[in-house]
């Protein structure tokens, strides 16, 4: 966006945000150039839609120095619009002023008018002689403060650059409008617009939470309600949640566990997070279940947002012990004692603000200062103090005072405060609510009471409570004012649980004892218990029934399998199985509709004033009769009605929602008989409709949704009639075939969304009569030509032509003057027509994949407010000369498909450039004036495999961060690259003619991340240690085949590479790998200065041994060092790691003790054939994939170290063998459920070997044994199939046996079913060849097969734990 929004200048605060003072907008502008054109406009244009300007128009008289009047008003601005002009730096008052404004970091939106934005960034044109005469006159002190704010200004990057050459431009002018007002809404997004002392809390905690330790660590934050807890736990999650692949939040527990089957609504938010698409749970025990296995198998980031009771905790998350080693759980609470004893490792106190940060952040929302200002400063103390620097209380009072600018209002205020009992912070919220107006009010305890519990979007609300005669915009603006509302980052209303608690408690305050007498309920048992009674009146306007859809995960249905075999396999014992499977079927969805809730439509009568009723997925009984005539939101989603009734008739209804509903048809209505005062009608997902009734009565309805309405195939003529028509969604309806003919009567449709209309061959010829049109939809359908008339649409902003069958546009489209977003991908076009660069207005084109698209015509360098080019996929042979004159672009993204030779010199005069993407071309140099492109932060040009060099002034692109060169055929990269001291990635991958680095890439002060594997670099110079910020080193070569497990093979190539001394100094290095880098002879000691490495993988190289100091790498998770055949010994481990692999070091003869590694998950030493033992390894309790095949020296005495306890834990294990187990079924198993016993998991062993003596290349590139198949069976049918995880592939035709063990997390646990089979086969035909399968077993492991922890000496055969027998049988085995 074209803004400059800093932040407010403190060290204690975080994220500014665009919020009113005084004034909205300062107008900053030269009066002799644009006093009585462009500035007048945009001021009048700002004035008409309410924003305050700041607008001095006494330029005449100003003397030398700047009024402070004007510097004041500067400050209390929340914004300012600089419009430059010819004259602007004429004027040393302008620049002064322009100073100011950069100073006070807040939004700023330049506007050039009869001067480009380039000129302004670099002070060139008829900049340059203005300040030579203010350098003579002011000196060059001065004037560089001046130059620096210009230039800050001009070089603002982004997409709404608003460049003028007609004063009258009122499009432009609009949109400046539509911007600001934009900005300054008042519409908080994120964690907070202002927050006060956070970063030293997320300091405090982050040490506690301590991310780089292994253990589980789970932090409570408690305290008080409003004093800043979620704030806290959302600060801490953003900061820790780069760090995890898998993260929850789970928030609002305590709100969301009130509703019906709320508990488990969390339960399965929790397990989907974990494991997508998992089936979701009906009830409690079964979600602790399945989060319990869950969790002990991922690291996860968790928070849980103000849990209020013990239940809520045993839910979620049970016991510490079940998370995974490294998780890290975040609790709020404002009670610690609902906790269980020793699950929080770690507990921090939120408290109140310190005075002086209360001070601060209630001067921010009271006047929007860093302190008050010295009139108001002695009534601030006393108002924070009374607020008890509470800061939600804080904040509310404060922007409640915010239009309150006399002395006298602020002493009321106060007055009332200390009215207020200490600490009780309800009631001083409540005077901001009693502040509002009785209709504020209303939309304030509508908000609170229904909105917030539905998680309601913005707009939606809006329409409701303008369907109930109320100003709701202008409220809801208010409210976002006043903090009482928030709109989070997805346009959905939010409250403080404070301020929500607070509405809600007025309610119940209107009749504590009986809740028909309330205006407003929410509570599910409540509700329900209303309903009941049919007889009194009531003054109930608002009820939200809250019942969730739930999501069902449906098995293939066994009366469909059944019946397919009937067909298949006609016989008397098929045609039994299909009526029984049918008959069970019938069974199954009458019990679930058993369980669905259903009311009684009777009691809705006697709710004579109810104006807001939603009933989602609920049943009626009795019959459907006339609905309360206040009623004005009826949201029904799920209705299970085919049709609504004749008598159905809410004539007085505004909004109504029967989405995912069973309709068939509406309703009969007649024009006589129509929903005249109907604004909103959802029907979206209604898959059984088939035809819109006729609406030629209404004379409101504004939107109208039939979104995935398949079984409509046209809608009816009256749709075109529609005078009032706003929004039209018909997208997914992919049996639709036409739409009305005419539609002359849609004059103020602003959105048509035709997208996914798959059979819609064209639209309707007089589409140009919708003059309003602001959007139009028409991606994956049949239309193969647009109309003539469609040059008419003048306010078209969005044209969205992807995947359809077009082959040409018309010329008269570049009469779209209103055009800002033309998507033209995956299209037959073969040319784009000249008059598309008539398209003032275009900010985004994309015509990628067009594969016919071969040029691009000349006046697309005509677009001047063109930001975004993409033409990727489609063979464009060259890039006009004239894209050099989009000066406001700021990505461009071509290539694919080797058409384009080159670059034109051209490119180097895009000025705005950020974003440069160039992918598969034949482009053999960049031309030197790339350098020019100041702006660019991004350059990436992937498989250009023709590029040979790249020029020396790509040192001069001082503003890069990254730099991606995949698959190029450089030879060195120049010197100058060392001067990009902003880069932060740099990525050489697979760029295997580069074969040295220069010495200059140790400037790379900023580089974080060098991504260079496989490349052709042998050596690293020595200046690679001064690379002080670098955290991640990839270079990785791919080794040769014949080095697999042979140190003869590796000790043969030519080379010897050693890391350069300086190697050492990179402490903040976090991954390194270098893979088959030939790295020989010792690995220096002084290794441990890596002090922050986490991840290390030096497989495939040639040193036949390790520094001792590696165990002073405390951080060290991962260590990967297979195929190193000449490695001997592997020296003492640090306790952090987590996985370890030897794979194949076929030298290896001692292994250290091992018993330190606590938190080890796996070991690999798969073919390690001359390893004697394992020391320690019963110790490792945390181990869970242990991979020995063809250890033939040592695995006899491993089997003696693996005891129950390991053994319970391991998930994969593998070692030389032929035996399984007696006790696993050698056949096809069937399940059959167990009465009050779960199946908790599956033991699956096979016996596998590999006849080396038949050859395949494929093999020997895998890293496991990929043909070993688990199959879940439904009548023969295979419901799943999962690949046994067999790591390691073995060097000799030994028997190698294998034990996976699956927890209830698996599919191939979870979908297991009673009357299923489940068995073992190899694939057919397999992916590699000499693989047999020997034999296999399986065992089904049912609730309460292995939980024993005690001594099982004394204990039978059948009475053991699968662990004691599983150990048994490896104690009991000698040598095969």
């Amino acid at each position: 966006m074209a803004t400059y929004n800093g932040n407010v200048s403190s060290s204690s605060t975080t994220r500014g945000g665009a919020f009113r003072l005084r004034w909205d907008v300062f107008l900053s502008f030269r009066g002799e150039d644009t006093r009585h054109n462009i500035t007048k406009n945009i001021y009048h244009s700002l004035l008409k839609h309410g924003v305050r300007v700041f607008l001095d128009d006494d330029g005449l008289n100003r003397g030398d120095e700047i009024a402070p009047s004007r510097l004041e008003a500067i400050d209390d601005s929340a914004a300012s619009i600089v419009v430059f002009s010819p004259r602007y730096a004429d004027s040393h008052w302008c620049l002064e002023e322009l100073a100011k404004i950069c100073e006070c970091r807040r939004l700023i939106l330049p506007v050039f008018y009869g001067v480009s934005p380039s000129d302004v960034r670099r002070q060139r044109g008829p900049y340059e002689k203005h300040f030579r005469v203010h350098e003579e006159r002011f000196g060059n002190d001065r004037v560089l403060r001046w130059r620096n704010a210009m230039a800050k200004i001009g070089g603002i990057s982004g997409f709404d650059l608003w460049v003028f050459k007609d004063s009258e431009d009122t499009e432009k002018i609009q949109s400046l409008v539509k911007r600001v007002l934009n900005e300054i809404s008042n519409t908080p997004m994120g964690v907070a617009a202002y927050i006060v002392g956070l970063d030293s809390r997320v300091e405090k905690c982050m040490k506690l939470v301590d991310v780089k330790s292994n253990g589980i660590q789970v932090l409570g934050l408690y305290g008080i309600g409003g004093v800043g807890k979620t704030t806290l736990a959302k600060a801490l999650f953003n900061k820790l949640v780069g760090h995890f692949s898998v993260h929850s939040f789970l928030s609002n527990v305590r709100e969301k566990s009130t509703k019906g089957d709320g508990i488990i609504s969390l339960q399965n938010e929790l397990i989907n997070c974990l494991s997508p698409g998992t089936a979701p749970v009906s009830e409690v025990n079964a979600g602790i279940s399945a989060i319990k296995v869950r969790v002990n198998d991922k690291r996860l980031l968790l928070v849980l947002d103000d849990i209020d009771h013990g239940s809520q905790v045993n839910a979620l998350i049970g016991k510490r012990e079940w998370f995974y080693e490294g998780s890290r759980i975040i609790i709020t609470t404002r009670d610690r004692e609902v906790f269980p004893n020793n699950l929080v490792t770690e507990w921090y106190e939120v408290r109140e603000l310190h005075a002086s940060e209360a001070l601060q952040l209630f001067s921010y929302h009271a006047m929007r200062r860093e302190k008050p200002t010295d009139k108001f400063f002695h009534l601030s103390e006393q108002i924070v103090s009374l607020t008890g620097s509470l800061p939600l209380a804080v904040e509310v009072f404060g922007s409640f005072l915010f239009d309150k600018r006399r002395v006298e209002e602020w002493e009321d205020a106060l007055s009332k405060l200390k009215k207020i009992r200490p600490r009780n912070l309800h009631d001083v919220l409540k005077i901001s609510y009693d502040g509002l107006d009785e209709e504020d009010k209303c939309i304030f305890l509508d908000i609170a009471c229904l909105f917030v519990r539905m998680e309601m979007k913005r707009e939606y609300a809006i329409d409701i409570l303008r369907g109930c005669g109320y100003e709701a915009e202008i409220a809801i603006a208010n409210f976002t004012a006043k903090l009482l509302v928030k709109i989070n980052e997805d346009n959905i209303l939010c409250m403080h649980d404070q301020i929500r608690d607070m509405g809600r408690q007025i309610v119940r305050q209107e009749n504590f004892v009986d809740p028909c007498m309330r205006s407003r309920l929410w509570d599910r048992d409540e509700i329900l218990t209303v309903f009941q009674d049919d007889k009194r009146s009531k003054c109930i306007q608002g009820i939200v029934l809250d019942i969730k859809q739930k999501r069902r995960v449906k098995d293939p249905s066994a009366a469909r399998l059944s019946w397919q075999n009937l067909r298949r396999n006609p016989s008397f014992t098929s045609t039994i199985s299909y009526l029984m499977e049918s008959y069970k079927e019938c069974q199954q969805e009458r019990k679930e509709r058993k369980r669905e809730v259903s009311i009684c439509f009777k009691p809705l009568g006697t709710m004579l004033h109810l104006r807001m009723l939603q009933i989602d997925y609920v049943n009626i009984e009795g019959k459907l009769k006339n609905l309360p005539a206040e009623l004005k939101w009826l949201q029904w989603k799920g209705c299970p009605l085919r049709y609504l009734p004749s008598n159905f008739c809410p004539q007085g209804i505004a909004v109504l929602d029967l989405s995912d509903s069973k309709l068939e048809k509406v309703w009969g209505w007649s024009a006589s008989n129509v929903a005249d005062k109907l604004i909103v009608l959802n029907l979206s997902e209604c898959y059984k409709l088939t035809a819109l009734p006729d609406l030629y009565g209404n004379r409101a309805l504004e939107k109208l949704s039939l979104e995935n309405c398949k079984g409509i195939v046209e809608v009816h003529e009256s749709l075109g009639n529609l005078n009032t028509l706003l929004h039209l969604n018909l997208r997914g309806c992919s049996n639709l075939i036409r739409l009305p003919s005419d539609v002359s009567g849609l004059k103020r449709l602003e959105n048509l969304i035709l997208s996914g209309c798959s059979k819609l061959k064209e639209l309707p010829e007089n589409i140009g009569s919708m003059e309003c049109l602001k959007e139009l939809l028409v991606d994956y359908t049949a239309i193969e030509n647009l109309p003539e008339s469609i040059f008419r649409l003048t306010k078209l902003e969005k044209l969205n032509l992807n995947r359809c069958i077009l082959t040409r546009l018309p010329q008269c489209i570049g009469k779209l003057h209103s055009l800002k977003e033309l998507y033209l991908n995956n299209t037959g076009l073969e040319e784009l027509p000249h008059s598309i660069g008539s398209l003032a207005s275009l900010e985004k084109l994309s015509v990628m994949h067009s594969s016919s698209l071969t040029v691009l015509p000349d006046s697309i360098g005509n677009l001047n407010s063109l930001t975004e080019l993409f033409i990727l996929g489609s063979p464009i042979k060259e890039i006009p000369v004239h894209v050099g004159s989009l000066l406001n672009l700021k990505n461009l993204s071509v290539g694919k498909g080797q058409a384009l030779t080159k670059l034109p010199d051209e490119i180097g005069r895009l000025d705005s450039i950020v974003v440069l993407e160039i992918v598969e071309t034949s482009i053999r140099a960049l031309p030197e004036q790339i350098g020019e492109l100041k702006l660019l932060e991004k350059l990436e040009m992937m498989k250009c495999r023709y590029l040979r060099s790249l020029p020396e002034s790509i040192g001069s692109l001082f503003r890069l961060t990254t730099l991606v060169l995949y698959e190029a055929q450089i030879t060195e990269l120049p010197e100058s690259i060392g001067l990009l001291e902003n880069l932060i990635m740099l990525k050489l991958s697979h760029c295997k003619q580069l074969h040295k680095l220069p010495g200059s890439i140790g400037k790379l002060k900023s580089l974080h991340h060098l991504l260079m594997d496989d490349t052709g670099v042998t050596e690293l110079p020595e200046s690679f240690g001064m690379l002080s910020s670098l955290m991640t080193l990839y270079m990785a070569k791919n080794p040769p085949s014949t080095s697999k497990g042979t140190g003869e093979a590796i000790g043969s190539s030519r080379g010897k590479v050693m890391l350069p001394n300086s190697f050492s100094n990179l402490s903040l290095l976090n991954e390194f790998d270098a893979r088959g880098w030939k790295i020989c002879g010792k690995i220096p000691d002084d290794f441990e200065k890596l002090s922050s490495l986490e991840i290390l993988k030096l497989g495939h190289n040639h040193f036949c041994s390790l520094p001792s100091s590696l165990r002073g790498l405390s951080f060290l998770k991962e260590l990967s060092l297979p195929d190193c055949g000449m490695l001997k010994c592997l020296p003492p481990l640090p306790s952090s790691l987590l996985w370890v692999n030897i794979a194949n070091c076929t030298a290896l003869e001692c292994i250290s003790d091992l018993s330190n590694l606590q938190s080890l998950e796996e070991l690999n030493a798969t073919n390690c054939n001359k390893v004697q033992d394992i020391p320690g390894l019963e110790c490792l309790k945390s181990l869970r994939r242990l991979y020995l095949s063809c250890c033939s020296s040592c695995h006899l005495v491993i089997r003696k170290r693996l005891a129950k306890s390991s053994l319970r834990k391991i998930r994969n294990l593998s070692m030389p063998g032929s035996r399984l187990p007696d006790w696993l079924s050698q056949d096809v198993i069937k399940v059959s459920e167990r009465r009050n016993r779960a199946i908790k998991g599956v033991i699956i062993g096979a016996v596998v070997s590999l006849n080396h003596q038949v050859p395949d290349d494929f093999r020997d590139q895998l890293p496991a044994i990929v043909d070993i198949q688990a199959k879940i069976l439904k009548l023969d049918f295979p419901v799943y199939t999962s690949v046994l995880n067999l790591e390691g592939v073995p060097s000799t035709d030994e028997d190698q046996v294998h034990l996976c063990r699956y927890s209830v997390n698996h599919p191939l646990v979870s979908q297991l079913k009673d009357g299923y089979n489940i068995q073992v086969t190899k694939r057919n035909p397999p992916y590699t060849k000499g693989i047999e399968l020997k034999r296999s077993g399986i065992y089904l492991v049912y609730e309460g097969d292995d939980d024993y922890e005690g001594d099982e000496e004394s204990l039978q055969g059948s009475q053991q734990s699968i662990s004691e027998k599983l150990a048994n049988f490896f104690r009991s085995l000698k040598e095969d």
